[in-house]
């Protein structure tokens, strides 16, 4: 019996799609031929270790450096030389500016220097990092020791009177807890570090009620309406910075006269009066407001940033 044609194509027709609703199916579950498997690569890890920070201070004020930018920058040198860092790592070894790529400093306010958790990113290899904190340990008065329980090598140490706990937390981490968190250092275990910048900033500072939290000596005064604020430091070429600076005030009108408050309160925290002169450390430093929100943006020279750091270490906790 002989089909005509058109009878012909058609059932080849439905033969090639018949055939294709039976291989694919199987091609697509692997068949009988099962190819090589391709492991899955492991998921990155959170870069989470500033909210752990916070979270074991209870911190409001954050400072997060990022300190491969600042390397060859003379304003390295001085971040370095700050309180938080400069005294447990004198005589171990690591420098702060040539060996620490990134560094998170948290606190409740500027004036809770006993309750600082410290963060410090890495790219030291382990021997080095254990001999510093064995240094750390032969310095401290009274004699430091190892914790013998803890989850992550710890060591309690006392410098200037005041006894830390000093974590290594692999593979790059070093970690400064007060004595009561000494636990806590384990929390650190699996963290993928800090949030890469989101531009050329080289330090972000953020508070959360400024009013509060930035109250020290020294420090210019905020206005209790501002509940929040950052600042985003951008280093230049020529040694200089420049200060990017906005807050959280609670309305559009009241904005407006925070803007005013903090320009005055910057300009008192900035200048020396000497009999009936006014005598600025810097140029004047002005505040306006957009919507809601106050914001500054300074120019500092290098001869300001010098001036800055002296500020800082006069405000910063001891």
């Amino acid at each position: 019996m002989r089909f005509p044609i058109h009878a012909m194509r058609l059932r080849r027709v439905f033969t090639f799609a018949a055939g294709l609703w039976v291989v694919v199916p199987l091609v697509s579950c692997g068949g009988d031929a099962k190819g090589p498997e391709v492991p899955e690569a492991p998921a990155p890890k959170p870069r989470n270790a500033a909210e752990i920070a916070r979270s074991i201070a209870g911190a409001k004020v954050g400072v997060l450096v990022y300190a491969e930018r600042a390397r060859n920058h003379p304003v390295g040198a001085k971040a370095a030389a700050l309180n938080v860092w400069q005294p447990v790592l004198e005589g171990t070894g690591i420098d702060p500016q040539r060996d620490l790529d990134r560094a998170y400093v948290a606190a409740p306010s500027l004036r809770s220097g006993d309750r600082v958790v410290a963060v410090a990113q890495h790219s030291l290899p382990p021997e080095r990092v254990e001999a510093a904190v064995e240094a750390m340990i032969g310095k401290s008065t009274p004699p430091g020791e190892w914790i013998t329980d803890a989850k992550v090598p710890s060591a309690r140490v006392t410098v200037k009177g005041q006894t830390r706990v000093v974590a290594i937390v692999e593979p790059s981490f070093l970690v400064i807890l007060p004595e009561a968190n000494a636990r806590d250092a384990a929390r650190f275990m699996g963290t993928g570090g800090f949030a890469d910048p989101e531009g050329p900033e080289a330090a972000v500072l953020t508070a959360v009620d400024p009013a509060e939290t930035l109250r020290a000596p020294h420090a210019p005064r905020v206005p209790k309406t501002i509940k929040s604020a950052t600042a985003k430091v951008t280093l230049r070429e020529d040694g200089g910075a420049d200060v990017a600076s906005s807050g959280q005030s609670v309305s559009p009108e009241q904005a407006k006269e925070d803007a005013e408050a903090l320009t005055q309160s910057v300009d008192d925290a900035t200048s020396l009066k000497v009999s009936i002169l006014k005598i600025r450390l810097f140029g004047p430093v002005k505040f306006t407001s957009e919507g809601d929100r106050v914001k500054s943006e300074v120019k500092l020279s290098p001869d300001d940033v010098d001036k800055l750091f002296g500020l800082l270490s006069l405000a910063l906790p001891k």
